[in-house]
């Protein structure tokens, strides 16, 4: 009798052993999808936006857009329609220090430190351009910041200069159904992935397409260039050189209109 309590004991062992590993092995399985998928991309937060009263404000694009600036974010529209906003609360991009190595779905970042916050200290407004001026900063980094918003046909540049900086973080609010465009993306829902943008994309063409109707595209196409939704509440868009640009359709889908 003591030999089969030894058997039993010895074989509900290795059953709770092989039943330990299994449960491991799908926890593991389970893991990236709870993390999101990073693509090697890093999770740079916004700042703090602080905009000078003088620099606040609506300025008129010609063709009925509009971009307006407050610390609260930067929005876009075509008359009342919404084309896009930075993300609720916090700085429009952030400045980052470091590096990229590898291609392709290959390429990783390697992020020394980012710079998070933005003060916009002036609006200088030309017909159809609207150029915002300041700086992006933290407690030990300071660099020029030359923000500019402009109309060209049918899309709208949103373009960045930050000399200093190796890349540049666009954060943007995040929509619902944002859906990558291909070849620059995956064409399904890209809810809590990131993605690097085919390298063969051309400068500027549209990768994604949100709930609002535009379709949304980064430049320029001899950088690395990653977009990034892994984070509650905005959409990052990384690319990397100190002077980078967003490309936005100027007029949105009706409902239920099909991405190009």
């Amino acid at each position: 009798m003591h030999w089969r309590g030894r058997d039993i004991s010895t074989s509900m062992l290795a059953l709770v052993a092989s039943l330990a590993a299994l449960a491991l092995l799908g926890l593991s399985a389970r893991v990236p999808g709870w993390l999101g998928r990073d693509a090697g991309l890093s999770n740079v937060p916004p700042g703090l936006l602080t905009v000078a009263a003088d620099a606040k404000g609506v300025a008129t694009l010609g063709g009925g857009v509009s971009v307006s600036m407050y610390s609260d974010g930067m929005r876009v529209y075509r008359g009342d329609d919404l084309l896009l906003q930075t993300v609720i609360g916090g700085s429009v991009l952030s400045a980052v220090l470091g590096a990229t190595s590898g291609s392709g779905n290959s390429t990783r970042e390697h992020v020394r430190h980012h710079v998070d916050n933005v003060e916009i200290d002036e609006l200088v407004f030309l017909p159809g351009r609207a150029t915002y001026l300041g700086r992006v900063h933290d407690a030990g980094h300071s660099y020029p910041l030359t923000l500019r918003v402009e109309l060209g046909g049918s899309v709208i540049r949103i373009g960045a200069s930050v000399p200093g900086a190796d890349g540049l973080v666009f954060h943007l609010d995040h929509e619902p159904a944002t859906t990558g465009i291909r070849p620059a993306l995956p064409g399904r829902n890209l809810r809590k992935q990131a993605y690097w943008i085919s390298s063969g994309t051309l400068e500027g063409a549209a990768a994604f397409s949100t709930v609002l109707g535009t379709d949304v595209g980064a430049a320029p196409q001899t950088v690395a260039r990653g977009v990034d939704l892994r984070q509650p509440g905005r959409t990052d868009v990384h690319v990397w050189t100190d002077a980078g640009y967003l490309t936005v359709s100027s007029q949105a889908r009706p409902p239920g209109g099909a991405t190009r």
